[in-house]
């Protein structure tokens, strides 16, 4: 077997974007996230890192950012915690972990935890996150662990992994991550800005009003940071791993399923699928498919349920829906309002 990793090294060696972005992220964000700068962090700046426009590397991490930032002391002193070299990482992690620990902030988690601390360290400490795992079980690097191994016990194990890779192939620890990103099948950089995004993708529903289009792109996002307070997370919890929020985007061989949500109680499953553009009876296939994807593989025997949420209703797709018992179908509504202040 080839090693893919010597190979990707080569070919990036001259590569100018692989020798300079490195020294853009530390430069940029290595004093924000100093220990003694923790005080004077701002929700907007923490933020702003992790935008991959500006991290470089780790594509997803801000969709926690309101979670993440809603209470900034207590981020501020989990941040002091983990930066802070004096204490041994283990009982840093160990602060900040488990999930039933009064430090504990939901949506800080591996993925977004582990580039702080390369940032910070970029010496010492390598990113953990499911493409990292995946490119090192791919190259069968991923180390065992035991079931009831803390976070900090595993991390320990996998960044000493990074750490030799590191060592092996004379390239820094945010070289490792990169080079593993690639081998999991995902570019490490950056592609076209969000707003090109959003534009492309009202683009492909016929749509001319790009504002309202990026209003409703962003519901995904506004039902995960707000989630208690809906009605749905009333009966229905979401889904973390390791600190990591797995509810949203939920990864399986079928696609994405848009959130992936845990009933409270009994433990069934609900599948929600978010139409942002126009509807279409089409997503009804879709997510039977991922309530059939959920049965085998997750739920053992518990019940399986979905839901379908829609800017508007259209007749082809309530009339699909009304077909199928176990999935229903709610409407969303955008409400844009000026106020004179007192």
């Amino acid at each position: 077997m080839s090693d893919q990793i010597l190979e990707i090294i080569k070919k990036k060696k001259n590569d100018r974007w692989w020798n300079e972005s490195e020294a853009k992220v530390l430069e940029k964000y290595g004093p924000v996230f100093h220990a003694s700068n923790i005080d004077a962090l701002t929700k907007e700046t923490f933020q702003s890192f992790l935008l991959i426009k500006n991290n470089f590397h780790w594509e997803g991490i801000h969709r926690q950012q309101n979670l993440i930032t809603s209470d900034m002391a207590k981020l501020q002193k989990a941040l002091k915690t983990l930066l802070d070299e004096t204490k041994p990482l283990k009982d840093r992690l160990d602060f900040l972990f488990p999930r039933s620990g009064s430090n504990y902030i939901k949506g800080l988690g591996k993925a977004v935890i582990t580039p702080i601390l390369l940032v910070a360290y970029p010496q010492k400490y390598g990113v953990w996150n499911a493409k990292s795992q995946e490119a090192l079980k791919k190259l069968k690097l991923f180390p065992s662990f035991n079931s009831r191994d803390h976070f900090s016990v595993k991390y320990l194990k996998v960044n000493q992994v990074f750490l030799d890779l590191s060592e092996k192939y004379s390239v820094s620890l945010w070289q490792i991550d990169g080079v593993l990103g690639e081998i999991a099948g995902n570019s490490p950089f950056p592609q076209a800005g969000d707003e090109e995004k959003v534009e492309s993708e009202a683009k492909q529903y016929g749509l001319e009003d790009i504002y309202n289009f990026g209003m409703e792109k962003h519901l995904e996002d506004f039902l995960i940071a707000n989630w208690e307070k809906t009605e749905i997370g009333k009966d229905y919890e979401l889904i973390e791993s390791e600190g990591d929020l797995q509810s949203q985007q939920f990864q399986t061989s079928v696609g994405n399923i848009d959130i992936l949500a845990k009933h409270r109680v009994d433990g069934s499953y609900l599948v929600i699928e978010l139409k942002k553009g126009l509807s279409s009876d089409s997503v009804t296939g879709q997510i039977l498919r991922y309530i059939a994807w959920v049965k085998k593989n997750l739920a053992h025997g518990k019940e399986v349920k979905g839901l379908v949420i829609v800017p508007e209703v259209d007749e082809k797709l309530k009339l699909s829906i009304s077909e199928v018992d176990h999935v229903n179908l709610m409407v969303y509504k955008i409400n844009f309002k000026l106020e004179t202040p007192n």
